[in-house]
């Protein structure tokens, strides 16, 4: 990290509760947004099993 320049405390990297997110998005906007990470993630393991490259 650079030392020279000022943090940016504006980003809080820090996981949100699912209270949190519920007040501030609606459950069908939270619901979509599982949807597509477990599509993410599934997509991704299968590439991560993918033997092409390994030998």
């Amino acid at each position: 990290m650079n030392q020279d320049r000022p943090q940016d405390t504006s980003f809080d990297p820090r996981a949100v509760s699912d209270k949190r997110v519920l007040e501030e998005h609606s459950r069908e906007e939270v619901e979509r947004w599982r949807k597509e990470a477990h599509e993410h993630h599934r997509r991704w393991m299968d590439v991560m099993r993918n033997p092409y490259g390994r030998d």
